[in-house]
């Protein structure tokens, strides 16, 4: 076909060639060079001034900046930038232009040091923080670092969330309260996601009162629930349950030494120690003098020095790093074919973790039993119950000094029985009494009827700066046996 366009003696094409092409026959020499590098001149200014457009609008996306910043990040810290950096010219202008302004942004992120770069996800938002740990191990290691804890607490993001755990056989449940917001968030514990690997999960969700004598402890962003106890047709150990408020994750720990219930148990130095109590698995309730503590770094208890004396449902509560227990049931022991009746233990011991040693025990001057406790800076507020009404104490640790507040707005005569549960906890300068199981049936009785009625999520607030009570949301739910705790997230 191409002999059509030449002439017979010709063996190039002629310029009907040329035309049918859509353009014309280039010009030989010096000018027809010139003419085409001025073209590829041209359209190489074209692509770098279009790309810089691009490169721009790229830059003022703050999505994208985010992304680029994160991604940048992914890089090893063993590594330098100028590693992953390229060094050969590219053919293409384009290209090189475009590569080469990506790695002028990536390097002056790289460039950060390291304490700038945590101050900037420092103040990441709570929401966050899940999905931003999967971005890169890099990002994962920082955000799980004790330093990143505290350097959130430094700028003040850290917020008071209030945890009530409970479980009756429908599954381990969880509500959470925010005291921005004012109000509760109710859920499952965990998600689908969640299980996957993690089965185990599945015997204290089918489990009734799996959480009935469970103790919550805080470390950190952690919420360690101690003695929770699973499905007994599962046959597995009693394991120490850890629920991370950040990533909402759920992971088995070292169970305790001694498998006990009705124990006090505190936090000092992100160190948990838990003392007194009873048997799991003892029918006689026969108090206990044992104590032990848990690394969480080494996932290990290792005991400490024996109470003073036994105690079955004691509280625990730790001021200025002093262990304090506090009240508890001393039960008596077989009399021939009789039990001897139990009493209260009207004093409070206090262990030293310094030297591994209990102090001088001191009286309670409210009698009764101890059955709440919180702290708030120096001082420790105790709820007591007198059988048929409630009382309310400061204690002032630096002075030894005992106070006896306004009691809770519960109409009295107030009929307390084993069912009957209140959890108290502090938020700031605010102390909650929560009722996590049990009726009041003094409003019941006032209304003419004596049957048990339902039960009631009671959220008592008192502030301890006004001295005045007032009525909180009540809980969406109540779970017998609710554990009851507040993170600082």
């Amino acid at each position: 076909m191409l002999s059509s366009f030449c002439a017979p003696d010709c063996k190039k094409p002629t310029n009907w060639f040329w035309r049918i092409r859509g353009g014309r026959k280039p010009e030989v020499g010096r000018a027809g060079r010139q003419e085409k590098l001025g073209k590829l001149h041209f359209r190489k200014k074209f692509l770098m001034k279009f790309n810089q457009i691009i490169m721009e609008k790229r830059r003022r996306n703050p999505r994208r900046r985010l992304y680029r910043f994160m991604k940048s990040c992914c890089l090893s810290k063993f590594q330098s930038p100028q590693h992953y950096h390229r060094h050969t010219k590219q053919e293409n202008p384009e290209q090189d232009l475009e590569n080469t302004m990506e790695e002028e942004e990536e390097s002056n992120i790289l460039c950060l040091p390291h304490d700038l770069l945590m101050e900037c996800l420092a103040r990441l938002p709570r929401s966050s923080i899940q999905s931003s740990m999967l971005v890169s191990l890099g990002f994962y290691n920082a955000l799980k670092s004790p330093s990143y804890y505290e350097l959130r607490r430094s700028t003040g993001k850290l917020e008071s969330l209030l945890f009530v755990f409970g479980g009756a056989g429908t599954g381990l449940s969880s509500a959470v309260y925010c005291k921005s917001n004012g109000g509760w968030k109710a859920g499952l514990l965990f998600s689908g996601d969640s299980i996957r690997g993690n089965e185990w999960v599945l015997d204290y969700h089918s489990a009734d009162n799996s959480l009935l004598y469970a103790q919550p402890a805080i470390v950190k962003q952690q919420i360690f629930i101690l003695a929770a106890v699973p499905c007994p047709a599962s046959g597995n150990e009693v394991y120490t349950i850890v629920y991370d408020a950040w990533t909402k994750s759920l992971i088995r720990r070292a169970p305790m030494l001694c498998p006990r219930k009705k124990f006090a148990c505190c936090v000092i130095a992100n160190r948990i120690f838990v003392a007194g109590g009873a048997l799991r698995n003892d029918s006689n309730r026969e108090a206990l003098v044992d104590a032990e503590q848990y690394i969480p770094e080494l996932d290990e208890w290792k005991p400490i020095a024996n109470m003073p004396r036994k105690r079955y449902g004691c509280l625990g509560a730790a001021v200025n790093g002093i262990f304090y227990v506090i009240g508890g049931l001393k039960f008596g022991h077989m009399n021939g074919l009789c039990v001897q009746p139990y009493a209260y233990v009207g004093s409070m011991d206090s262990f030293d973790p310094k030297t591994n040693t209990w102090l001088k025990t001191k009286a309670l001057p409210m009698g009764g039993c101890v059955i709440a406790c919180t702290v708030i800076g120096s001082c420790i507020y105790m709820l007591s119950s007198h059988a048929v009404e409630l009382s309310f104490w400061k204690y002032a640790t630096d002075n030894d000094t005992w106070t006896r507040i306004k009691p809770p707005p519960i109409p009295s005569p107030l009929r307390m029985d084993s069912l009957l549960k209140f959890s108290c906890v502090s938020i700031g300068a605010l102390v909650y009494i929560i009722q996590v199981g049990g009726t009041i049936d003094d409003l019941l009785r006032r209304s003419g009827r004596s049957t048990r009625g339902l039960k009631e999520g009671l959220v008592l607030i008192f502030d301890t700066k006004l001295q005045e009570w007032q009525r909180g949301p009540d809980l969406p739910y109540i779970k017998n046996g609710a554990a009851c705790a507040v993170v600082e997230c």
